[in-house]
């Protein structure tokens, strides 16, 4: 146990040391205050403008050990309760908060890797703001009791991301994925791999909806991709999806001009593409898509979602398209 927990820090340390000196200044600013709060780690690492915290950490650390045993002393002879029973729930106190430590220091490790992967090319040195007190200590009550792989990866994704661009992810939504049970996860990330968005540049999201291709989604129109109507509720009743089923959003933005340029993508499967007509008299020129809208804190989980493949959604929609004189071209 202590070999792999050892292992584990170290593991965090080395990576810590090999991104610091690679990410934008304003961004190592984010980076450090995150890591000081959340990891056991990252405040024992070998870096001058740390140690001092760290050194008040475990100081702090040792200070509150000594007063809870202290206290417990007290509470077994004021209430003649047995040695035993008080050290028996001192150690299990003590399991769950390394537990918990546990759990946030793997969360850090994979915001570290999440942040060591970037390059960066949209932030080479512009200033960005500081990484909010509030946001960081409602993150850090939640993450701490996130034990699966899954979702220590969301978590770990959420942190980069607001490291890297404060205000990215609000507080709500935080709550929000840690209140997901399994089956809403599960339809959620069904929902996000069939999706498309209309994106400004490539990193403005506009809309973020799943076509309903033939009559109205509140209808069991895309029950054949798992979208019931009964499991849109469930997303309904999370705040991930309007209650509107069949609300719609103009996607003529997306169409390609005569210059070969597009005012937006329509982002499908982690690409960006424009719709360019097959037939330049009869093409939709508007581009109504109706169908299941995404909140705004569906829309921010919607970047972190691991997707899946969905092929039947695909080739029906790229049909869909079609019936429009429209297809599907990827932008660069």
């Amino acid at each position: 146990m202590e070999e792999n927990e050892e292992s584990g820090i170290e593991q965090i340390a080395d990576t810590i040391e090999t991104i610091v000196t690679g990410i934008p200044a304003p961004i190592r600013k984010n980076f450090f205050k995150a890591f000081a709060q959340l990891c056991t780690a990252a405040v024992d690492i070998p870096v001058a403008n740390l140690e001092a915290k760290a050194s008040e950490i475990r100081a702090a650390s040792e200070a509150r050990i000594k007063i809870i045993q202290t206290e417990g002393e007290q509470i077994s002879e004021q209430l003649s309760v047995p040695k035993e029973y008080v050290q028996r729930a001192s150690d299990k106190f003590a399991a769950k908060v390394i537990k918990e430590q546990l759990n946030l220091d793997q969360i850090g490790l994979n915001a570290a890797n999440n942040l060591k992967e970037d390059d960066f090319k949209n932030n080479t040195g512009n200033e960005i703001d500081e990484i909010s007190d509030d946001w960081l200590n409602e993150f850090e009550n939640y993450a701490k009791l996130k034990s699966s792989d899954d979702m220590r990866l969301v978590f770990g994704k959420l942190l980069s991301g607001e490291i890297k661009s404060p205000g990215t992810f609000s507080i709500r939504t935080v709550r929000l994925i840690s209140q997901l049970d399994n089956k809403a996860a599960k339809l959620f990330q069904l929902l996000c791999s069939q999706s498309v968005s209309m994106f400004i540049s490539e990193s403005i999201l506009i809309d973020s909806r799943v076509v309903s291709l033939v009559g109205n989604a509140g209808s069991n129109a895309i029950k054949q991709y798992g979208l019931s109507f009964d499991n849109l509720n469930i997303l309904q009743e999370y705040g991930l999806i309007i209650s509107d089923y069949n609300s719609w959003r103009n996607y003529s933005p997306c169409i390609v001009n005569d210059k070969m340029q597009v005012q937006a993508t329509l982002y499908y499967e982690k690409k960006h593409y424009g719709l360019v007509p097959t037939d330049k008299e009869k093409y939709d020129k508007t581009v109504k898509l109706n169908g299941v809208t995404l909140t705004k804190a569906g829309k921010e989980l919607l970047k972190i979602i691991p997707l899946e493949k969905a092929p039947n959604y695909k080739k029906d929609f790229e049909e869909f398209l079609e019936k429009k004189f429209l297809k599907l071209v990827e932008v660069k």
